[in-house]
């Protein structure tokens, strides 16, 4: 089979754009989704994030729902193993079996340390026009992360 190079440079473009919504660790990634008219955060952080609220200019706290994405956690990478299969076919009949064994038993390859949080919630009706005057406060530990809010995309 043969591939146009336009369609494979595509292809490959096209996974190279793609992005982790997931922020790096200790940091926190909000965007604002123009068709739902909803913001979106995402913290993360050693500690796990226990509140947060939309503040306006007025300091009033309007309160989000934070839903735990990742906890910290080991990750394991599988074991090798053997397969042994069997297989027959025979008057437009097939069929087969198969085992798999391994062989040890599974390695840490790293550990993650960080509680990842996720809120989303809708942009206030005052929001295209007065976005600057918002911010997203997040109790992470005994501290306060305040983190602005995005832009609207027509902005």
């Amino acid at each position: 089979m043969k591939y146009s190079p336009g369609i494979l440079l595509a292809g490959i473009l096209a996974s190279a754009c793609s992005s982790n919504p997931l922020p790096p660790p200790n940091s926190s990634r909000v965007s604002f989704d123009d068709q739902a008219q909803a913001v979106q955060l995402y913290v993360s952080n050693v500690q796990m994030p226990r509140e947060a609220w939309l503040v306006d200019t007025n300091n009033v706290r309007y309160p989000l729902v934070l839903s735990l994405v990742s906890a910290p956690h080991v990750n394991y990478s599988a074991p090798p193993s053997i397969g042994l299969g069997l297989g027959g076919f025979g008057w437009n009949v097939g069929g087969g079996a198969g085992i798999d064994v391994p062989l040890g038993s599974p390695q840490p390859v790293g550990v993650d340390d960080q509680y990842i949080a996720s809120a989303r919630f809708a942009a206030p009706p005052d929001y295209q026009q007065r976005w600057p005057a918002y911010r997203i406060a997040v109790q992470v530990g005994p501290q306060i992360l305040e983190v602005p809010c995005p832009p609207p995309a027509g902005s």
